[in-house]
């Protein structure tokens, strides 16, 4: 098992009861599900990121610094990127064909499908690693497109969430192709259809992760004693006035569901399974989920849970 966590930051706060990104866009590049809504979450850098595309194997997302796709399969949908010295990634790209021979080796119950910005994108059809990463807070399996290798780190999750006596967890969602760094009417999840969003401008700091099928948010968790924990119940997880102490003197303070929940968040990161990880100690956008992402391209270079804001451009994974 790998070994990190790690959590984005955002500036911008929005109410404490933010959406999660939005469920079910799963086939066709359709975007994040009926209700459209996002929660707040690392962005990507800047520049418009174009239309990336599936690709039949993997290959290059859009203009920009994301995989060449040298050794897997034909490109994303188009090198449409402009404005930042970079362009916007389109995803992970170049290494498809070996990630879903590892899904297929490890038994991942799971179908291909293509999504606006996804370039190795698949849909989860069963548990994952013995765990239910599940719609909301239902028995169905959360639908929306991730990256192929955004899959690997979710299995390393579920092993951290087993030694935790967790074999379910509800999520707001994982796919949402938008603007960092949260849902709004006019920073909504984008369909193929829909015009390409300009990430350039405030308040908006270049692309979520959400948009690459890199990032997940999770809400609640189901435990084999039969609790069921919530991060947006207050009593549940105890908020802390120092985010920078969210892993240190916060979790030693904590008793109860809400040592689980900081114990939990801080495994993710000491366990190399995520790269950024956000927690309602960050900021009100994140006060009803934890955030959990590996940035926009490659694997990450650093885990944390954030503690303070931090540049996009500068974010775990974005070296």
């Amino acid at each position: 098992m790998r070994k990190a966590p790690w959590v984005w930051a955002v500036s911008v706060v929005v109410s404490s009861l933010s959406f999660g990104c939005g469920d079910d866009g799963s086939s066709g590049g359709a975007s994040g599900g009926a209700s459209g809504g996002g929660g707040s979450d690392a962005g990507s850098t800047g520049g418009n990121a174009g239309q990336a595309g599936a690709g039949a194997t993997g290959g290059s997302g859009v203009g920009g610094s994301s995989g060449s796709g040298a050794s897997g399969g034909s490109a994303g949908s188009g090198a449409t990127g402009s404005g930042g010295a970079s362009g916007g990634s389109g995803g992970t790209g170049g290494v498809s064909a070996n990630c879903m021979e590892e899904l297929d080796k490890r038994g991942v119950p799971y179908k291909t499908t293509t999504a606006k910005g996804v370039v190795d994108a698949v849909n989860l059809t069963g548990k994952l690693n013995g765990v239910l990463i599940a719609k909301t807070d239902t028995d169905q399996v959360a639908t929306d497109p991730m990256a192929c290798k955004f899959v690997l780190h979710l299995w390393d999750m579920a092993e951290v969430l087993k030694q935790h006596g967790i074999h379910k967890i509800g999520t707001l969602g994982s796919y949402c192709y938008r603007c960092c760094c949260y849902w709004s009417e006019q920073n909504f999840c984008r369909g193929p259809n829909d015009p390409e969003p300009d990430c350039s401008q405030p308040p908006w700091s270049g692309y979520s992760n959400h948009s690459w099928g890199r990032a997940i948010d999770i809400r609640w968790l189901y435990t084999d004693s039969g609790q069921v924990y919530d991060v947006n119940n207050p009593s549940h997880f105890v908020e802390w006035a120092n985010s920078s102490e969210t892993c240190g003197k916060a979790l030693a303070a904590q008793t109860g569901i809400s040592k689980e929940l900081y114990s939990l968040a801080c495994d993710f990161s000491n366990n190399h399974v995520f790269g950024t990880v956000l927690t309602p100690n960050y900021n009100s956008a994140h006060r009803n989920h934890f955030h959990a992402d590996i940035g926009q391209s490659a694997e990450p270079s650093k885990w944390v849970v954030l503690s303070q804001p931090m540049g996009v451009d500068v974010g775990p994974g974005d070296d």
